[in-house]
């Protein structure tokens, strides 16, 4: 008999993989993901919309338009997002992954918590996902709201069975504003992350059904940020993203070949055993890792 594909996503907002490469103490569980799986980074294709210097520009190197191509697996000349305004989204158009796996395996159960809301209330996360919840990190401070959306996680592994699950954390982007990336706040968002993406795989693999399960992790960011804080431009720093990829409990072998953003979607399909229909018009492809 074979084993349940399952899937996790896990979005760490404007993560700097520099300053995680470096940050192996303060991040065990990630560095252990890195190790037993595999992981890359590539450089978000597009920059300022309008600008005048010849740089390929789409979108803004923001929230709305990175976690917009995470979920539904286009670049934002498809699902509409320029920025974080969410002018003219095309959701109906590019669902996220976890409605669209839901549409052609409706068997499937589908999950997503996140602590930006503006995830929930433009749609990116759409509203038929089964399990689906959001907090206000902006106006409650995400400290509070990503320790209950990694608690609302762990009841739904615990009580639910989730088959693909959206966990979104926003306290890297809220201390990079506040003080850079470079210092002792954005260092302790990150460990404080780390430990919950723990919590999530500890869940996992205390699941009674977990023997009979295969789960794929995948971590990811939106955007990077400036030295002294902030992003939306066409820096390097600003545009670098990395996806971690990991199947859990067996051991991963060559690196990522610059995965994008837009591979996460079809990623997912992939492993649920979800054929990517053309019509669908997704940029990305799934990552392939040998074992």
């Amino acid at each position: 008999m074979s084993a349940t594909a399952k899937t996790l996503v896990v979005g760490m907002d404007g993560l700097r993989f520099d300053r995680l490469a470096r940050s192996q103490a303060g991040a065990p569980v990630l560095h252990g993901l890195m190790a037993g799986g595999s992981y890359g980074t590539s450089l978000l294709p597009y920059g300022v919309p309008g600008d005048a210097d010849g740089v390929e520009g789409i979108a803004y190197t923001d929230s709305g338009p990175g976690w917009s191509t995470v979920v539904t697996g286009v670049w934002p000349d498809k699902h509409g997002v320029m920025d974080n305004g969410f002018a003219s989204p095309a959701y109906g158009r590019y669902p996220d992954f976890l409605t669209r796996a839901k549409s052609v395996r409706p068997d499937l159960v589908t999950a997503a918590v996140v602590s930006w809301r503006h995830l929930a209330r433009h749609g990116a996360i759409g509203p038929d996902i089964d399990l689906r919840a959001h907090f206000d990190g902006d106006v409650e401070g995400y400290d509070g709201c990503d320790r209950a959306v990694a608690e609302t996680a762990e009841r739904w592994l615990a009580e639910h069975d989730p088959d693909a699950l959206f966990v979104y954390f926003g306290g890297t982007d809220e201390a990079a504003h506040e003080a850079g990336p470079l210092g002792a706040d954005y260092h302790q968002a990150l460990l404080r992350q780390d430990g919950y993406l723990g919590r999530l795989l500890d869940a996992i693999r205390t699941r009674r059904t977990f023997p009979g399960e295969r789960w794929t992790v995948l971590v990811t960011t939106d955007h990077g940020h400036l030295d002294e804080g902030g992003h939306g431009g066409v820096t390097h720093a600003e545009r670098e993203v990395f996806v971690v990829l990991a199947e859990l409990d067996r051991q991963l072998g060559e690196p990522l070949e610059e995965p994008r953003l837009v591979d996460i979607a079809p990623t997912v399909l992939d492993r649920l055993g979800i054929a990517v229909d053309p019509a669908w018009q997704l940029d990305g492809n799934p990552l392939r890792a040998a074992l």
